[in-house]
């Protein structure tokens, strides 16, 4: 059965993810993006998008992974405080943008192909016994 990112434990959900950004970008430009992003999207969870695609599958799972990673942006990008008028349309033009990075690049190498997504168990014992070991 297909892992879901509720099926990890919170410490598990925490360390999951490489942050903002795909896999080839160092690791300080991934840490810069995601501190910035982080500004715009308190909730958006680029953890999950990134659990979404170690699990993998097959091209439908990939634009729905990419899809919610847009509304869980879209929705933070909503609830911006009013008084600052000018972060509203800055942050649904970085959503955007996001997605469109996602949609495009997201399937040279980064979202994993395969006929079966990984089921918890895999997922455990392929990717985060590796984190495990270098933490």
């Amino acid at each position: 059965m297909r892992a879901r990112f509720d099926d990890l434990t919170q410490e598990e959900r925490l360390r999951f993810g490489n942050g903002v950004g795909p896999h080839w970008l160092s690791d300080q430009a991934r840490q810069f993006i995601t501190q910035w992003a982080s500004w715009f999207f308190e909730d958006a969870s680029w953890r999950h998008h990134d659990f979404g695609y170690v699990v993998g599958g097959d091209r439908w799972d990939r634009a729905r992974c990419d899809w919610l990673f847009f509304t869980a942006m879209w929705r933070d990008a909503l609830s911006q405080p009013k008084w600052q008028i000018l972060r509203l349309p800055l942050a649904m033009m970085i959503a955007v943008l996001f997605y469109l990075l996602v949609r495009i690049f997201g399937q040279f190498g980064s979202f994993k192909y395969r006929d079966n997504p990984l089921s918890i168990q895999e997922l455990r014992a392929q990717h985060l016994s590796k984190k495990r070991s270098s933490l």
